[in-house]
């Protein structure tokens, strides 16, 4: 009886460590999977830095095609308006001209008599007013 419990024992024991040699494989598959996981991790990480910063580089390029579009716009559109500045200038010029003319036919004709009716309905016709 002593040595079937001896012998249950002595089993009992190589079972154990089986089973602890089990463990440690098993720890060490861990330790090599959280290792596996940590350098995956660090790979995306570093995968993820080097698509943001080339989002980054995209969109400055982006913005700066974006700012020298509306720096051209810009300049273009100040253009269109000293166009029409000059333009508005001739214009008030020549309008300038023409109330100078006016002013002098008026001095010349001032200086005459108006007797008739006729005669102030000319005058009001030489002038521009009917």
């Amino acid at each position: 009886m002593e040595s079937q419990v001896l012998q249950a024992v002595k089993e009992l024991l190589y079972e154990v460590r089986e089973m602890r040699g089990e463990i440690e494989s098993l720890k060490q598959e861990m330790k090599s999977f959280k290792q596996e996981m940590r350098a995956e991790m660090e790979s995306f990480k570093q995968e993820m830095r080097a698509e943001m910063e080339s989002f980054k580089q995209e969109m400055r390029a982006e913005m700066e095609s974006f700012k020298q579009e509306m720096r051209a716009e810009m300049e273009s559109f100040k253009q269109e308006i000293r166009e029409e500045v000059k333009e508005l200038h001739v214009r008030i010029g020549k309008l300038e001209t023409k109330v100078d003319k006016l002013h002098d036919k008026f001095e010349l004709h001032a200086q005459k008599q108006w007797q008739t009716e006729a005669d102030v309905y000319r005058l009001k016709k030489l002038i521009g007013i009917e």
